[in-house]
């Protein structure tokens, strides 16, 4: 098991000095403000992890955890989103402090002011889904939401100059329907959590009833569990075949470690976040966050929550240049609309 320390890449304590490491993707933040006092309570929570869970999906699990509390954004986007009230003095920690250089998770390799707007276009997605569902365009949620997190991806691509198009993926987003069944008869791993909250109360004449909406939920979870897992472990196995040479004696060998890979599944107005360590296909997918984007008053958690696993699965392909499997953009060049 990693220690809360361990999440982070270690970085300079002392904020702002000189030689602070502005090229780090995510520099130790667990000195700053009231983290300290939060960090014994997240190891409690660490605790229950599974032990299979690699570095970034700990570091991800962390970051959701902590928001907040810890700075995610540059200090200097602060008045792009003055409209949205996040510049108020009780939000003052999701930016970093005005005299840091540290990088930190949400940031722009490129344009900034494009950057903001990308990220205040997940803003917008909690507002948009609860009105949907309020006005009865059910039919509309799981769309809207795939396209805002396509395009947010799209945005995070650009902005690093990397070919959307032309470069293996590592993020996967896709809608399941109410009605999805799995086609293929096979055991799956059953990581994802059931979509439908079940209530312990009930009265003793609905059994029958409950029985078969649970019996129905069930199977709903086990279709999608298996459907996204099988996904993720041939996206995992692409990509360790790409990366994998021959060392005659020596055996076989990866050029550069295979990346973490992650997927939005969106189930009417909720996303499971999963994640794959695509190192080994033993290795497990895992849920690490199940976002409800039907809540008006948790849109900037919900676009931060979002924004995370976007930030550093891009950041995680900047580190692969040199393997030949991450290609350049051309200017000009169209994004392909599946991911």
């Amino acid at each position: 098991m990693h220690d809360a320390d361990c999440i982070e890449d270690s970085g300079d304590e002392m904020i702002g000095a000189s030689d602070d490491d502005a090229d780090s993707v995510s520099s130790n933040w667990d000195s700053y403000g009231d983290l300290p006092l939060t960090l014994d309570e997240y190891e409690t929570t660490l605790a229950r992890l599974d032990e299979e869970w690699n570095a970034n999906q700990k570091k991800l699990h962390k970051l959701i955890y902590m928001r907040g509390l810890h700075p995610m954004m540059p200090s200097w986007w602060r008045m792009n989103f003055k409209m949205w009230g996040v510049t108020q003095p009780h939000l003052d920690d999701v930016f970093t402090p005005k005299y840091s250089k540290k990088r930190v998770a949400i940031h722009a390799y490129g344009h900034e002011l494009a950057a903001a707007k990308a990220l205040e276009s997940l803003f917008y997605l909690s507002q948009t889904v609860t009105d949907y569902e309020e006005i009865g365009y059910q039919d509309k949620i799981a769309p809207t939401i795939v396209k805002s997190i396509r395009n947010y991806i799209k945005w995070a691509l650009r902005d690093a100059g990397i070919s959307k198009r032309r470069t293996q993926p590592t993020m996967l987003v896709r809608a399941y329907p109410p009605d999805f069944r799995d086609d293929v008869d096979s055991e799956g791993s059953d990581f994802a959590p059931s979509p439908v909250s079940t209530n312990g109360d009930h009265d003793p004449d609905d059994d029958s009833e409950d029985d078969e909406a649970q019996r129905a939920a069930r199977r709903f979870t086990l279709a999608v569990s298996r459907d996204l897992e099988r996904r993720l472990i041939s996206m995992g196995a692409q990509w360790r075949q790409l990366l994998e040479v021959d060392r005659g004696k020596k055996g076989k060998a990866f050029v550069a470690p295979p990346p973490t890979l992650y997927a939005f599944a969106v189930v009417q107005h909720i996303v499971l976040l999963a994640s794959h360590d695509s190192s080994s296909a033993t290795n497990p997918v895992v849920v690490v966050e199940r976002v409800k984007l039907n809540d008006r008053g948790q849109w900037l958690w919900n676009a931060l929550t979002l924004a995370l696993p976007v930030n550093m699965a891009r950041d995680a392909l900047t580190g692969m240049w040199e393997t030949g499997l991450v290609v350049a953009e051309d200017e000009g060049e169209e994004g392909d609309p599946d991911l």
